[in-house]
């Protein structure tokens, strides 16, 4: 997927380990990352469904960008028509790469 950024570079987006790895040092990892994504309410009655969108938007430019970004450089650099076809994207292909990571498990060597 091709995305315009605000600074007027275009990237290409693809999920790659980085990626991967960026969503699994989410607090709470990945499960949690799910749960305040769809906006369930916390203790205290809030939602962390924006930090979990900018999460996920920082996992996907930072690991696509050519240069270091802070994860406040990644998320400004995000127009707002892009975030929905930003998530879609990262939905679609985690799902895929999460299926091949699980099913690769189970083929490592023990030790």
């Amino acid at each position: 997927m091709e995305v315009e950024l605000k600074n007027g570079e275009t990237i290409i987006l693809e999920v790659t380990p980085i990626t991967l790895e960026y969503l699994e040092d989410y607090r709470g990892g990945i499960e949690q990352l799910k749960k305040d994504a769809q906006g369930q309410k916390d203790i205290n009655g809030y939602t962390k469904r924006m930090y979990a969108t900018n999460q996920l938007l920082y996992a996907i430019i930072a690991s696509n960008y050519e240069k270091p970004l802070t994860y406040r450089q990644a998320v400004r650099l995000v127009k707002l028509e892009d975030i929905e076809p930003i998530l879609n994207f990262m939905i679609k292909n985690t799902s895929k790469n999460n299926n091949k990571i699980e099913k690769s498990d189970n083929s490592l060597h023990r030790m």
